[in-house]
């Protein structure tokens, strides 16, 4: 509805044209003012479409008022009326864009005539500011897209010539430092709270940074570093951001930053590097914060209970894993060592189990001296002694072993059939995990060693596939196949699917009929 504000010093003549536009029922919202300074006031203050002024007033006339309107806000329709006496006069020595004039005594059919061009006037550039913030949507939407597609190939080492696009682009990670923080939820977070964190992040943010979303649980910050802070401004941007992530939406969330990047082609390798030490976050309970150049093995944050721990290295032995055992048993001594509660007869017992577990696994069992190996745990006089046996002997082990790839290969088939059947539900890695028997971490690291690929990515992907065939054999509404494919909200269906084939799903089908 289009707003019209009469200027009159006279009620009674602001009241007949109120009269007249209620009559011939104008879809107008009415506003009156009873000179041309109060009109002014109210015009800086408020947004109108029309304005409908006599001349002749107190304080400051209309010829006044409409030609600082027309100077200060051309888009304004501006009707002046005035008596006869006074048109003339009005006409020579008006330079303003006036709309139409009318005159004293108004008569209806003119009235109408000029109220009825302007009131179209009005909707027609309504018509056309919508257009142009529907186009301008559309562009900023395909800069986005352009954007993340761009980001993400940054992170896989795939696009040529990054430096030029970013620059084209004027995204600021051109010609400055930076560094990549990755944020993971255990859960489903993006897909219902996206728009919220983003506002979150920019409260938080106080240099220039780019944000990209990888899928439900996961998206990546490259922000800009400082040459003085580095690091140090990162890690405390990583603080700040995790216990507000916490007070706003009651989660915990693990952080993982990498090192100031001096160009842009080093952010692949170190998005790499970060992948994997988000593997650790398994170790830790409610926020964590994780740097990926930390030697894990010997500098972990204390722990407040050792049986993610345990479980992961009897798991790794299970499995014949005995590379990735011998890097979680340097993490237990390292805890081990930084709490020193633990009384040394129930160290050397935990790691009597753990050698007996993998003498039972072992294929030349028979040939491996048990005892003596029990032996040398308890004769040992510290811990370092201890963990030294206890790594030499799975060494021995697992040179003696043939890795159970079969058995492997079974666990990732039975995932990805759990996928297949479960895909429209809220599956997760913790819910898969529970489903194999397998610890969260153990079965991350394994499916990403036999598929080349996270979990999750293979998640996202297997959903996108699905909703990619039903846009091409069903006539279902893209709201319901964004619910059949496991997605809460169609927004953040959309944008995902286009951010991986390249067109909107809406696009998609057109193209494909």
């Amino acid at each position: 509805m289009a707003t019209i504000l009469i200027v009159d010093d006279e009620k009674i003549e602001r009241d007949g044209i109120k009269l007249l536009i209620e009559k011939f029922k104008y879809d107008l919202h009415v506003i009156e003012a009873e000179n041309g300074e109060k009109a002014l006031e109210y015009i800086h203050a408020y947004p109108i479409d029309i304005l409908l002024t006599d001349i002749k007033m107190p304080f400051m006339g209309g010829l006044e008022l409409a030609e600082e309107v027309s100077r200060t806000m051309p888009s304004i329709e501006i009707i002046i009326y005035s008596a006869f006496g006074e048109f003339d006069y009005a006409r020579r020595a008006l330079h303003s864009n006036v709309s139409s004039y009318l005159l004293k005594p108004m008569e209806v059919n003119e009235f109408t005539d000029v109220m009825s061009r302007v009131v179209e006037k009005c909707k027609m550039k309504e018509a056309d500011k919508i257009q142009t913030a529907k186009l301008l949507e559309g562009y900023q939407k395909g800069m986005e897209y352009e954007k993340d597609k761009l980001l993400m190939e940054l992170l896989n080492g795939t696009t040529l010539d990054i430096e030029t696009k970013i620059s084209e682009m004027n995204m600021p990670l051109a010609d400055k430092k930076f560094a990549l923080l990755l944020i993971d939820f255990t859960e489903r977070f993006f897909d219902r709270h996206n728009e919220n964190f983003l506002d979150l992040v920019k409260e938080v943010v106080s240099s220039d940074y780019e944000l990209l979303n990888l899928n439900e649980f996961q998206c990546v910050i490259f922000i800009h570093c400082s040459d003085k802070l580095g690091e140090l401004q990162v890690k405390a941007f990583s603080e700040v951001l995790a216990n507000r992530i916490t007070e706003q939406f009651h989660r915990y969330c693990c952080i993982v930053y990498g090192p100031v990047l001096e160009n842009l082609r080093s952010a692949a390798e170190s998005f790499t590097q970060i992948e994997q030490t988000a593997d650790y976050k398994f170790f830790f309970e409610n926020n964590v914060i994780l740097y990926s150049g930390d030697d894990f093995s010997e500098c972990v944050p204390t722990i407040d209970s050792i049986d993610t721990i345990l479980a992961n290295i009897h798991q790794y032995i299970d499995y014949n894993d005995y590379i990735d055992a011998a890097k979680s048993i340097e993490l237990l001594f390292n805890h081990l060592s930084q709490k020193g509660s633990s009384s040394a007869i129930y160290v050397k017992y935990l790691c009597s189990e753990m050698i007996k577990k993998a003498y039972e696994k072992s294929e030349k069992k028979q040939e491996i001296d048990f005892k003596r190996t029990v032996e040398q745990i308890f004769k040992s006089d510290t811990i370092v002694q201890v963990k030294e046996v206890v790594l030499n002997a799975l060494t021995e082990i697992h040179g003696s072993n043939v890795r159970n790839d079969d058995t492997k290969s079974h666990i990732v088939m039975q995932v990805v059939r759990m996928i297949e059947k479960e895909f429209m539900n809220d599956v997760s890695l913790e819910v898969i995990a529970k489903h194999v028997s397998l610890n969260p971490s153990y079965l991350s690291h394994l499916f990403k060693k036999e598929t080349g690929q996270s979990l999750i990515k293979y998640i996202t992907m297997y959903r996108l596939e699905q909703a990619k065939e039903m846009l091409h054999k069903t006539n279902m509404k893209i709201i319901d196949i964004c619910e059949n494919v496991g997605y809460w909200n169609s927004s953040y269906f959309c944008l995902t699917f286009k951010k991986h084939y390249g067109v909107s799903p809406q696009k998609y089908r057109e193209m494909i009929e």
